[in-house]
């Protein structure tokens, strides 16, 4: 055994795939009848509509819900939580040995434990993953709407288990369920998106009224005062819940807007939907102000300003908003959907202030963002020639494959191209990651912007890439992957270009990790390629099998870090660029076929080479 001291490379490892499933998909629609594979003809079509209508269900980023799809335990769980309306923030651990406290889906399945809802298994998992069966769905439901059999003998199914008979009666008795066959329930098979839309529904028109004693309506607003409100000649009661967007301040944003509102006992206590129609004028704007909790909204005119709203599903600006709209102090839970591309139209200016969304999806022509806070996701969908982003980013990814020119002053953590994009890339700032995806991609940088990493797919050549190489190569760092630009060998090294990437630049996902638990499991999750970011100081010994890299973001790892990765090879940097940290204990390497940069790390134990 060598020890080292400091150096700039070491030779060192990696070898192991972990697998990770994901199921939380975008959404794109607002009601059913826009999904392109639920017609009006579809035997779930009014099912589905009725969930995606109050924003529980959502569908697929292509426009399609897939109703044929099977569904997981998980999703069922966050399905059933925001029918029943329950808390899943203010919950008891169920100690479910898969399902940390940062699980996307801890807080369904924490809520319904705690209401007797559902179990997991014998071994202390829920498998949240896993298709959901029949069986399990009968007996969930049940639970849930608080469904009862007056005899439940009388099932006509032959293949019931004893365990699953009551909630399977009670299902039938209450026209919840006809079974597979006339004989056969079949509790063993999945359920799929459209098949579970169906059970929540019908359960819900059948259920005990005191569980679900409210209604639904959808009216425009017309005249109300601070405590009453008048729809269709009928007036109800305004609750508390929602005082504040029926306001003498609100009456200029919601003239004609239309709204989806529950009602309990003639009191309207929440508003669910909200379409605002008035636009302002180019000296007044019209602002919308409320501390309610929306499901969604919906921007259908110019000039409105949206400030301190909660929106629990999404956001959608249409295309009658053509000169300017702001969000202040908002919260989006969903995503942001500036609505379709229209030709000709003046460039709108957006503005996020002192705001949070979760995903912005851009299909709109000549927009500018300008936001003060940091966007998790951005997506430019549509074929738009022109962009112009102010404001920070973790993610940006363009889908697009026309030419595109993108302006602004921007700094983003992650740039994606999976499409051949002609891309002219005029912002100034900074893009820690360039990920190039598709080879027929052609990328034009202006002077003002520096590029920490720049991945291109292998085979290909920066200079093929990028168009105006020679004159930008100072601004760019590293790059990884891609040939030689002179010979059209794998990239060997030398200067700012590195050989062919060990860390597949596709399939990088992010963990942001606080303490030694949190870094377990984003251990287990992680693989080649991954990100895990230290937010703060941890105490644990590490072990890495895969090349993940590991920011240490400033703080401090107090233990060992082993690497081990016999097999491996190519270049591979522990910490991406600019960062810094250290290891209060030893590192430990043993990948003899990789070359590791360790910029940016304080090891104060021993650097040891196997």
């Amino acid at each position: 055994m060598r020890k080292w001291g400091k150096s700039k490379y070491l030779k060192a490892i990696t070898a192991m795939a972990l697998t990770a499933s994901a199921v939380v998909v975008a959404p794109i629609a607002s009601e059913a009848s826009s999904f392109k594979d639920v017609q009006r003809t579809h035997p779930f079509y009014d099912e589905i509509k009725n969930l995606n209508d109050r924003g529980i269900i959502n569908g697929f980023q292509d426009g399609t819900f897939k109703p044929e799809q099977n569904i997981t335990r998980g999703q069922v769980a966050k399905i059933i939580t925001g029918v029943l309306g329950l808390d899943t923030s203010n919950v008891s651990n169920p100690n479910f040995k898969d399902i940390p406290t940062n699980h996307v889906y801890f807080g369904a399945i924490a809520a319904l434990k705690e209401k007797g809802i559902i179990n997991g298994y014998e071994d202390g998992t829920f498998r949240q993953d896993e298709f959901i069966q029949r069986n399990h769905v009968a007996k969930i439901v049940a639970n849930a709407f608080n469904l009862k059999a007056s005899n439940t003998n009388s099932l006509p199914f032959t293949d019931v288990r004893a365990d699953y008979k009551e909630a399977i009666a009670a299902l039938y008795e209450n026209n919840v369920t006809t079974g597979k066959t006339a004989t056969l329930f079949d509790g063993s098979s999945n359920v799929t998106r459209g098949q579970m839309a169906a059970f929540i529904t019908r359960s819900e028109a059948v259920s005990n009224p005191t569980t679900q004693p409210s209604q639904s309506v959808t009216f425009k607003v017309e005249k109300y005062t601070a405590n009453e409100i008048t729809i269709d000649g009928n007036t109800y009661l305004i609750g508390d819940s929602v005082k504040s967007i029926f306001t003498t301040e609100n009456k200029t944003a919601l003239t004609g807007a239309e709204i989806t509102a529950t009602i309990e006992n003639g009191v309207i206590t929440k508003v669910n939907n909200v379409v605002l129609n008035k636009a302002g004028s180019a000296e007044m704007g019209v602002v919308f102000k409320t501390n309610a909790t929306l499901d969604s909204i919906t921007i259908n005119a110019d000039g409105v300003t949206v400030k301190n709203v909660s929106v629990t599903g999404n956001v959608t600006i249409t295309s009658n908003v053509k000169r300017k709209m702001e969000f202040d102090g908002t919260t989006i839970t969903g995503d942001l959907i500036i609505a379709d591309a229209i030709d000709g139209q003046s460039t709108l200016v957006l503005k996020i202030k002192n705001s949070h969304t979760e995903k912005v999806q851009v299909k709109r022509q000549n927009i500018s963002i300008v936001t003060d806070t940091v966007i998790p996701e951005i997506i430019i969908a549509a074929p738009i020639a022109a962009i112009n982003i102010d404001g920070s980013a973790t993610k940006v990814t363009i889908e697009s494959t026309a030419k595109l020119n993108m302006t602004g002053n921007v700094k983003f953590e992650r740039l994606l191209l999976p499409t051949a994009v002609e891309l002219e890339l005029n912002a100034v700032g900074l893009v820690k990651y360039l990920t190039v995806l598709n080879a027929d991609a052609r990328i034009t940088i202006g002077s003002g912007l520096l590029i920490n990493d720049l991945s291109i797919p292998a085979g290909s050549t920066v200079t093929k890439i990028i168009t105006n190489y020679a004159s930008v190569a100072s601004q760019i760092k590293a790059i990884i992957g891609g040939s030689s630009p002179s010979t059209g060998v794998p990239n060997t090294g030398g200067g700012n270009v590195a050989p062919d990437p060990v860390i597949p630049p596709e399939k990088v996902s992010e963990f942001n990790v606080k303490n030694a638990e949190e870094l377990k499991q984003a251990l287990n999750k992680a693989k080649a390629g991954d990100l895990i970011r230290l937010t703060a100081s941890v105490t644990t010994d590490v072990t890495l099998t895969d090349l993940v890299m590991i920011d240490l973001n400033g703080q401090t790892l107090n233990g060992n870090v082993t690497l081990t990765a016999p097999t491996a090879s190519g270049r591979y940097s522990l910490m991406p660029s600019g960062s810094t940290g250290t290891i209060a204990g030893n590192l430990i390497i043993d990948a003899p076929n990789v070359n590791i940069s360790l910029d940016g790390l304080t090891v104060e134990g021993n650097t040891i080479i196997e």
